[in-house]
């Protein structure tokens, strides 16, 4: 006998909830220090960018005031501008092309194990090699093959980089995505090419937004590529600031990298919007058909 009365919790009962929260608590303190440490370390530097773009003090050592002169320097620079003109348009076009071909393989191994682990491992053999291996390789071939360096090779080699990052997330999409729509859409008389363009498109698209989406981020971002295989007059923007800070980091150079991060949130979250609507009018177009199914 114990001595508790009936009823009574024992004592190791009731200290069980106190442990459990204290064990929570054990866990959760490493956790929060180590993701503190990481915010300051990702984006103390960020924000010490933003505050030095508008600071009077050139050297960001001590505030001296608030000034949007360094932006006005940025806009006057017109080697900037040109390489402004530059990653637009090689992000933009290495983008489109990723996600054609990169939709296209995945479309294409839909309904083949074989062409899926074919994708697969052609895409990470390419996300896995490191990005200065394959630029210099295409920098020592193209001369040997008579290709001049330039824009349109900047472009080709983005496009096959990129590519494979749209090949594993879209192919992801369609490899989990239901068929029953596309099969009844055949049964019922549509051609094979509107059924890709009214039932598998609409579906893939999520994974078609998001992937272009990245593609046109990395891609702008791109320096080993664009380094290698740039020519006299393709010079973008993260070539120039990586030339610029060789010399002196200026607050022109500040201006820049926070006009980079704002227009970077302002898509992403435009982008999440987008992708937010998308999903739900796939979402429900497919509640719909359900329904009406017989």
């Amino acid at each position: 006998m114990t001595g508790q009365t009936p009823g009574q919790a024992a004592p190791g009962h009731a200290q069980g909830p106190r442990r459990r929260r204290d064990m929570e608590r054990v866990r959760r303190t490493p956790a929060a220090a180590v993701l503190a440490v990481l915010v300051v370390v990702l984006y103390a530097p960020l924000l010490f960018m933003v505050l030095s773009s508008v600071n009077s003090n050139p050297d960001s050592t001590t505030w001296q005031g608030f000034t949007f002169s360094w932006y006005r320097a940025a806009f006057d620079d017109q080697a900037l501008r040109d390489a402004v003109v530059v990653s637009v348009q090689v992000a933009l076009g290495a983008a489109t092309l990723a996600v054609v071909t990169g939709t296209a393989a995945a479309i294409a191994a839909r309904h083949s194990r074989v062409m899926q682990r074919l994708n697969l491992a052609l895409a990470t053999a390419r996300v896995g090699t490191p990005e200065i291996i394959l630029a210099t390789g295409l920098g020592a071939l193209l001369p040997t093959i008579g290709v001049g360096f330039g824009r349109v090779p900047m472009l080709v080699a983005h496009t096959a980089y990129l590519s494979a990052y749209v090949t594993l997330i879209v192919g992801a999409r369609a490899a989990g995505s239901a068929t029953v729509i596309e099969e009844s859409a055949l049964d019922l008389g549509a051609t094979p090419w509107r059924v890709i363009r009214d039932v598998i498109l609409p579906d893939l698209l999520p994974a078609i937004a998001s992937a272009g989406l990245l593609a046109l981020a990395f891609s702008f971002d791109d320096v080993a590529l664009s380094l290698a295989l740039r020519g006299a007059d393709d010079t973008t923007v993260p070539l120039y600031i990586f030339s610029a800070v060789q010399r002196r980091v200026t607050p022109s150079i500040h201006a820049i990298g926070a006009m980079i991060i704002v227009i970077g949130i302002v898509v992403f979250a435009g982008a999440s919007l987008v992708n937010r609507a998308i999903t739900g009018q796939v979402a429900g177009g497919g509640t719909a058909a359900r329904q009406e199914r017989p």
